[in-house]
């Protein structure tokens, strides 16, 4: 990952430093509230070591590209010799306003409540492309045949998965 660089020794963590920058990244993503939960899970798989630092790293940078600050808070938790330095603003993906997004997202995880993986895969999916520096049409392709196969058997959720999109 381009963004990481090594750094130099940082002042030992307590955990009630740990509390607050959990209190911060919850009240940034008070509107998102999804955001903080895909950051938990991603401390939650660093902890039972399904992803390496670099992948929190990489999941981490991702969710915070429009906050810097939090992201460069986060660079305290880091062991040394691991820092992530904030990359140049990207354009937005596009998506409905954010009430019907939201709602989509709800309905989303509503649906699939007894099956909590399918909803955590279209998370992921999401801020998997979110960031990549091509056109929309570019990223529908390349997403709606996983969305698609993801909510296979839900037509009403592939439609508006679309209008998510859009």
């Amino acid at each position: 990952m381009k963004n990481i660089k090594e750094s130099g020794t940082r002042k030992p963590i307590t955990s009630l430093d740990a509390h607050m920058y959990l209190k911060e990244i919850k009240d940034a993503f008070k509107d998102e509230k999804y955001k903080y939960k895909v950051f938990l899970r991603a401390m939650k798989d660093f902890n039972l070591r399904r992803i390496d630092i670099v992948g929190v790293m990489e999941r981490v940078e991702k969710l915070f590209q429009r906050h810097t600050e939090l992201l460069l808070k986060f660079n305290n938790f880091l062991p040394d010799g691991f820092e992530i330095k904030p990359s140049p603003k990207k354009p937005n993906f596009p998506v409905m306003n954010k009430e019907d997004a939201d709602k989509y997202l709800d309905k989303v995880k509503t649906r699939f409540q007894h099956q909590p993986y399918v909803y955590d895969s279209f998370v992921d999916i999401m801020i998997m492309y979110k960031n990549k520096d091509k056109s929309l049409e570019e990223i529908y392709e390349m997403i709606f045949v996983q969305v698609a196969s993801l909510f296979k058997d839900h037509h009403d959720l592939v439609d508006g998965f679309t209008n998510f999109l859009l």
